[in-house]
């Protein structure tokens, strides 16, 4: 039986990573995306997490999925989904005002996406990505992400998080000076749903059910004696967007 990639794992949690995965800050689409833009290119779009935030600002925004299972969960809202991957958008050159990768940049082959990217911008189009995370300045989330990366599958995806963003894609040549900003937010969501947001993680859902079990028993335990981190019976997760923006050279 072939292997299913990493970045296609997703689907299988479709609904879960709907239902307890974090909404991005409108503030941060706003910086995001350029005023006045048309059209805008989601790649890597998932559920709509990123697509929402933008669309709420009056863009129209195409979002790009490969996963035809996420595909359908975003489609279900309402959102404009097509089917297609961030190395072969199927948008005609120039037609995009921007193009954005929400908390999926990591997962492309980096130099033919970024290629893709500049085609389908226009000229003075903007490059807009980031990662919505937990903030780890919390002691309480730097102890469950600690829980979560004790797993391979997990410390696989870490990854990202030590990568240089600006510098990868100012190597390129395709895109100007690369700028960083960072919000802050708070992810609410009923305690009962603490298990689905966990399984959201590709690393966490890849893991044999009883040592599944273990590491979301001691997420648990350690947000449970936080009482900073509950509201009655919802927890509220500091979470940080850690976006970057380029204009198309």
């Amino acid at each position: 039986m072939a292997t299913v990639p990493r970045r296609l794992s997703f689907g299988a949690h479709a609904d879960a990573y709907e239902r307890a995965r974090p909404a991005w800050p409108v503030e941060a689409a706003r910086w995001l995306v350029p005023e006045g833009a048309g059209l805008v290119v989601e790649v890597g779009a998932g559920t709509g997490k990123l697509t929402r935030a933008v669309v709420a600002l009056g863009v129209r925004v195409v979002a790009v999925e490969p996963d035809a299972r996420m595909l359908a969960v975003l489609s279900e809202s309402g959102l404009e989904g097509i089917e297609g991957t961030a190395e072969a958008i199927p948008v005609a050159d120039g037609d995009a005002a921007a193009v954005i990768a929400g908390s999926s940049l990591h997962w492309f082959d980096f130099d033919r996406a970024l290629g893709e990217f500049h085609r389908v911008l226009r000229a003075g189009g903007r490059f807009g990505f980031g990662w919505n995370h937990r903030d780890e300045r919390h002691p309480a989330i730097a102890a469950m992400s600690e829980v979560i990366y004790s797993s391979r599958p997990s410390r696989q995806t870490s990854g990202w998080k030590r990568r240089d963003w600006a510098s990868e894609v100012a190597r390129t040549g395709l895109f100007g000076e690369v700028e960083h900003m960072v919000f802050e937010h708070v992810h609410e969501l009923p305690r009962e749903a603490l298990g689905d947001h966990l399984l959201s993680y590709s690393g966490l859902a890849a893991l044999a059910v009883d040592e599944r079990r273990r590491e979301f028993a001691a997420v648990a335990e350690i947000l449970d004696a936080d009482p900073s981190l509950h509201d009655g019976n919802r927890l509220r997760l500091p979470f940080v967007v850690d976006a970057y923006r380029a204009p198309r050279a």
